[in-house]
């Protein structure tokens, strides 16, 4: 009873006594990214053309392809893009590719958006672009890339930023010898960085929605 009580003045409600014995012998507390560790609303913090594009031309079709969607991160892209194009373009044959990214037909030209895993697929001859997406990623920035046909015509990378609480309850969890694990589908190095800032000790990184 005091303990269900300590919990609820807390947030915390046990559904029956056995929980809240188990919840005495836990050892590992793994973690969800995007709306625990960070705040959820991720923000763009660098537009990159690449291959003779134009910002505007890059911002104009990731505005239309990411409009379509309901990921955070295309919503950051859309909010940032909003600022420099007054309505996005309108897009066809869209699909989302979880874990990936997405595509569709924006301005009759086929437009692919997502992470590293999915321009490998797609385009060639990108390895300088993703060192710069490395480079990014080592910031805890994720970054995206565009391709128009084919080819590669910029990045763009989104930034979420820890809760304001995270590093004090992260670090508590710590204290009390439960292994902290962030879970989280950005690329390792993106992950990495956020753990570190967070004070997490374990990251398991590239994990689908549907692993998750």
């Amino acid at each position: 009873m005091v303990g269900s009580g300590v919990g609820a003045k807390n947030g915390v409600l046990f559904k029956t006594a056995a929980a809240l014995e188990a919840a005495g012998k836990v050892q590992y507390a793994v973690l969800d990214k995007t709306g625990t560790v960070t705040e959820g609303r991720p923000s763009v913090t660098d537009v990159l053309p690449q291959n003779g594009a134009s910002k505007e031309e890059l911002l104009t079709l990731a505005y239309g392809i990411e409009n379509a969607s309901e990921h955070p991160l295309s919503s950051a892209v859309c909010e940032y893009a909003k600022s420099f194009i007054s309505t996005p373009p309108k897009v066809s044959d869209f699909s989302a590719l979880p874990g990936y990214g997405v595509k569709g037909t924006v301005n009759n030209c086929s437009i692919i958006a997502g992470n590293a895993a999915l321009i490998e697929k797609y385009a060639k001859d990108t390895f300088e672009a993703q060192r710069t997406g490395e480079a990014l990623s080592i910031e805890g920035k994720t970054p995206l890339y565009f391709l128009k046909e084919g080819k590669l015509i910029g990045i763009i990378a989104v930034a979420d930023t820890l809760k304001e609480d995270s590093k004090e309850a992260i670090s508590e969890l710590n204290q009390m010898n439960i292994t902290t694990v962030m879970l989280t589908g950005d690329n390792r190095r993106t992950a990495e960085a956020i753990a570190k800032k967070a004070g997490i000790k374990y990251v398991i990184s590239d994990v689908l929605p549907e692993d998750k």
